[in-house]
Parts: structure tokens; C-alpha cells; sequence
């Protein structure tokens, strides 16, 4: 049993692993965003969050203590992860880590792929996990058995993978990846409560995007279709308030098969329409 998501506490998940959750819960946030503590007199801040007055802020730098603080990072430039890593950074006198740089926040060292970053007598491995963004890092903290694989991997959802800024074929790349680690035992996601069961979670998220290949496919053997038709005749099993986060994931898989010739477009438009008609060049 994993320990559920609390606000305004800190939860002890492992013997060096503290979950803060940030109280912006959404459809797209789940019960709001996971900042994780890695380390104990050492440690690296995951996720910081949004600005908000709501005290998250101060839980992190409270939970922070007598540590020193050797990086700040967000996962990824969605506005649900970094706004408030300039605060914590200058509270903190850490310097602020990422993939390659960011336009709203200074960084201070861009993470490249199998970077480690020391935490404590530990190391936290950094891999490069794109499809949910092109910016995406997850992190390996072998000392725990652990991965914090950001967006990519949740237990409450399925990701959402958005064009142009999301690919499907890196996503399933950056699972496969995943599947790779030895001796996962947990994962700690940016949204949502701890996985116990890391290899058949990633799996599973894989199943479910060959799935929606598939059913692309036989939809567009029965008839050419929309972007929004094929997402009111596939995506019958999730809220109709999702469908334009689902047409969104759904465009991804579309052009993954154009990129492939499986499918084409009636008339290609940069960036694709959501009234343009897909048709699917073969049926082997």
C-alpha cells in the first residue's frame, strides 16, 4: 500500500524520498503536482510547482532544514512544474538544472542524458525521456530502486502527448527505456501516488498506445474521418470534456502513421486541421 496523496504535510516515501503535494489539482494535474526531496543531507528538489499563496513554498524550504540543496529541477517547462524554482533557487542558494535552457527561468547547468548528480553518498541518474515534451527528464536513484520518470509514467492517467511539442514514437522510445532499468521497485511520478509495480505500469501505458494505434486504424479503413470524428468514435470509454486533450493525443498517433504511410492526410495543412480528413493508405 502506497501512502496516499496529502496536502500541507510531508510524506515520508522511502528512507531518502519526501513527497510535498502542491494543493492544483485538474484534469490535466491529477490531485496537483508531486515535488519530491531526493536525499537527506544532500538533496536535489524534483518539480517545484506553481506560484500560488497556498504554502508550498515554505512546506519545501521547511522540509529542506539543515540540508544543502545541490540542484533544482523541473522534470520538464510545463507551467505546472518550474514557476517556482527561481523562488526556492535564490531562497536556497541552489542552482536551477534542465534540459537545454527555458525562456522563463535561468539555468544555471542543462542536464544532458546519463548526467548523475550526487545526493548525499548517492548518485541520481539523468535520462533524457522525450514524447511527452521534446524538454523531458526522468531520473534513476539506483539507491532506492527508484525512478521518478515526471509526466511519462502515472498511475491515475494515461499522458498526454501533444503535438508538435509531443511525439509518440520518443514516448514509446522513452518507455521502452524505462522497461530497460534493473530492479525498479517504485516509481514516483510528478502527478498522482507512487507505483509499486513499475514494469507492468510502463507496459501497460505501451499497451494502451499500441491500442489507440490500432483502433485509428480500423476506424480509418471503415471511412476517411476528422481528427474531432475519430476521437467521438474511438475515445468512448473517458469523459467527453477530455475529448480535446484526447484529439491532441490522438493527432500524435495520426502522424506517427503518416510518418510511417499507413495513413495521409486529403489535404496537409501545416499545422494539421482539426477538420482535415485522415484516410489510410493500406490495410496489411
Amino acid at each position: 500500500m502506497t501512502p496516499p496523496i496529502r496536502y500541507d504535510e510531508v510524506v515520508a516515501l522511502s528512507p531518502s524520498i519526501r513527497r510535498i503535494t502542491q494543493q492544483n489539482p485538474g484534469p490535466f494535474t491529477g490531485q496537483g503536482t508531486n515535488t519530491h526531496l531526493i536525499g537527506t543531507t544532500q538533496l536535489a528538489i524534483l518539480d517545484p510547482g506553481e506560484i500560488r499563496d497556498d504554502g508550498h513554498a515554505e512546506r519545501i524550504i521547511d522540509a529542506v532544514g539543515s540540508a544543502s540543496v545541490t540542484a533544482v529541477i523541473p522534470s520538464h517547462g510545463h507551467p505546472d512544474h518550474w514557476p517556482l524554482v527561481p523562488h526556492l533557487a535564490e531562497r536556497l542558494g541552489a542552482p536551477v538544472m534542465f534540459f537545454g535552457t527555458h525562456p522563463e527561468f535561468r539555468v544555471d547547468r542543462s542536464l544532458a542524458d546519463r548526467d548523475t548528480l550526487p545526493v548525499g553518498d548517492a548518485l541520481l541518474h539523468v535520462l533524457h525521456t522525450p514524447g511527452h515534451t521534446a524538454d523531458h527528464l526522468s531520473f534513476h536513484y539506483p539507491a532506492e530502486q527508484a525512478l521518478f520518470p515526471g509526466d511519462t509514467v502515472m498511475a491515475w492517467s494515461s499522458t498526454i502527448i501533444m503535438p508538435p511539442e509531443g511525439n509518440l514514437p520518443d514516448y514509446l522510445a522513452s518507455l521502452e527505456r524505462m522497461l530497460e532499468l534493473p530492479n525498479l521497485a517504485a516509481l514516483y511520478p510528478a502527478h498522482g501516488e507512487a507505483i509499486v509495480d513499475p514494469y507492468g505500469r510502463i507496459r501497460a501505458l505501451r499497451d494502451h498506445r499500441m491500442m489507440r494505434t490500432r483502433q485509428a486504424l480500423d476506424a480509418l479503413a471503415q471511412q476517411p474521418d476528422t481528427l474531432d470524428g475519430l476521437v467521438h468514435r474511438i475515445y468512448t470509454d473517458i469523459d467527453p470534456a477530455l475529448h480535446p486533450a484526447a484529439a491532441q493525443s490522438l493527432l500524435a498517433h495520426l502522424l506517427a502513421l503518416e510518418s510511417s504511410g499507413e495513413v495521409a492526410r486529403e489535404e496537409t495543412t501545416a499545422p494539421p486541421s482539426r477538420t482535415e480528413r485522415w484516410r489510410r493508405l493500406r490495410t496489411n
